[in-house]
């Protein structure tokens, strides 16, 4: 009895995020990256992490073409932690593609923050 009363007062072991089971892509400018990341950042379902954006927009010239760099990052989507994973191929110079690896929520709202940006973008 004393166990049950103690364990109800024992912090509980976070729980690991769900899996990456859904993906999503889009090519972009190299100059529109961090702006996509931006927005995808200030999105009220999203909790990235602020530096995102930056780091992988000032990573893309590191890139040589038909090269790829991935980055891991554990996020939040509707309050809880999730996995990111955003991998970037340099298609041709100054033409990333960008992948973006989670759960099938979060791809499903990224592909919504996609297709508006590519339509705010004319494209």
């Amino acid at each position: 009895m004393l166990k049950f009363v103690t364990d109800l007062f024992k912090p509980s072991a976070p729980k690991p995020p769900p899996p990456i089971t859904s993906t999503t892509s889009m090519n972009f400018d190299a100059v529109e990256v961090a702006p996509f990341l931006t927005r995808l950042t200030n999105h009220p379902r999203f909790e990235l992490p602020a530096d995102v954006a930056t780091a992988i927009g000032d990573g893309l010239s590191d890139i040589p073409v038909e090269d790829t760099r991935r980055w891991k990052i554990t996020c939040g989507f509707d309050g809880e932690d999730i996995a990111m994973e955003i991998e970037v191929f340099m298609d041709d110079v100054d033409a990333p593609d960008l992948y973006f690896f989670s759960t099938q929520a979060a791809i499903t709202e990224i592909e919504r923050e996609l297709e508006a940006f590519a339509a705010s973008m004319g494209t």
